[in-house]
């Protein structure tokens, strides 16, 4: 029986090494930021593809002030979560679930960290998009995550609350729809003496003709993005599109400028949108298939098809980044 007990704690070492060891595996990409990427201009690049854009349906980044934590929705046929890639003593390792997001009875997506990586914020909500609400974890001594918890009122309320999106200063930023008339609106509830105000909808024209919804603004709210419908500047061909709203020094906001249309970005609908910690960068999601099927003649095997939905461009959502402040003369 001793011997048994021995082979047994021994085995169970040996698995949860082999268990830590897959978690934190080694990618073989370089130390720097955003996983050692060549740096986007005014053109727009994929965002760490085979790694981060894979082929499945990947969007809605946060990344963490001190460039070490890349945060990102995976959405699945029956389950969607939050994965994160982490630099851990300048060696970067394979995305995981992260700590908060592995419930798999409920949805997790749409994460914001705050500025100083102390809090994160991200929709959660049970399967088939029911009860959709803001939800928070916290930090624990040592780095890793709280138990993630729903918030309260004023926030979270009898309609459905998505899409949170934290400002450096702490204030909120997030998309709020009537289930009875389906209409949304982007709300702002400002951070005050260590609690959240009631929040108010952004006026117009943020809030005006169409349909608003998925916003990520600034760190320094100097601008905001999101994901517009039936606006006059929505080409027809598109259902909704990717527009920019300046932050004014007299609190109003600018008029929407589409951002498909005057930077022409390889998207056909807009589906999530967000700023990197230096605003610097804007991420995009794109489903924009960039793999025809013609490419698989003459074979027309089955294995070139599983290769398809490993590759990025094949119709399910992939990452984009490109330079805001270079093209900040265009717009």
């Amino acid at each position: 029986m001793i011997r048994n007990a021995w082979f047994y704690i021994l085995l169970a070492f040996i698995l949860a090494s082999c268990s830590q060891s897959q978690e934190k595996k080694g990618l073989p990409v370089r130390s720097s930021d955003y996983l050692g990427q060549v740096l986007p201009s005014d053109r727009p690049l994929m965002f760490v593809g085979g790694i981060i854009s894979t082929g499945m349906y990947e969007r809605d980044v946060s990344i963490t002030a001190d460039g070490n934590e890349i945060y990102y929705s995976l959405f699945m046929d029956d389950w969607t979560t939050i994965i994160v890639a982490r630099r851990i003593n300048g060696t970067w390792f394979e995305p995981v679930v992260a700590e908060f997001a592995r419930d798999t009875s409920r949805f997790f997506a749409e994460p914001s960290v705050s500025a100083d990586g102390q809090r994160i914020m991200f929709l959660s909500a049970k399967p088939g998009w029911a009860d959709q609400h803001i939800w928070m974890a916290e930090r624990k001594p040592g780095g890793a995550w709280g138990k993630p918890v729903q918030l309260p009122s004023p926030i979270n309320t009898r309609n459905e609350e998505f899409y949170p999106s934290l400002a450096k200063n702490g204030n909120l930023y997030f998309s709020r729809r009537d289930p009875e008339t389906k209409s949304t609106s982007i709300f702002l509830s400002k951070w005050k003496n260590g609690s959240f105000s009631s929040p108010e909808p952004l006026p117009s024209p943020v809030n005006g003709k169409g349909v608003i919804y998925n916003a990520g603004i600034a760190p320094d709210e100097s601008f905001l993005v999101a994901c517009v419908a039936g606006r006059d500047s929505v080409q027809p061909e598109n259902p909704s599109t990717y527009m920019l709203f300046f932050h004014n020094p007299d609190g109003s906001w600018s008029k929407g400028i589409d951002l498909v249309k005057t930077l022409r970005l390889p998207c056909d609908e807009a589906i999530s949108i967000s700023v990197s910690p230096d605003g610097t960068y804007i991420f995009y999601a794109s489903d924009r298939r960039q793999v025809p099927y013609k490419n698989f003649a003459p074979k027309w095997t089955l294995t070139s098809f599983h290769q398809m939905r490993n590759l990025q461009g094949n119709g399910n959502a992939d990452i984009f980044w490109f330079n805001f402040k270079k093209v900040m003369f265009r717009l």
